[in-house]
């Protein structure tokens, strides 16, 4: 798992566990678009359920089911 990839669930999970890219972006330092992109490999590690929005305002959420 690349860091970038560990950063952005640590984000969520510190964001109580839903967020949007945005928020995340804030919260690890970087840019929006490249959290976007990294979502899909996010995926690969831990159950995302997203919630709708498009751009920086879409909505993700750890499934811990």
């Amino acid at each position: 798992m690349k860091k970038r990839h560990k950063d952005i669930i640590q984000a969520l999970k510190e964001l109580g566990g839903e967020a949007t890219i945005r928020e995340i972006a804030e919260k690890t330092g970087l840019h929006v678009n490249g959290v976007s992109q990294s979502m899909n490999s996010v995926s690969k590690y831990v159950i995302l359920v997203f919630l709708g929005g498009k751009g920086g305002e879409q909505r993700y959420r750890i499934d811990e089911s």
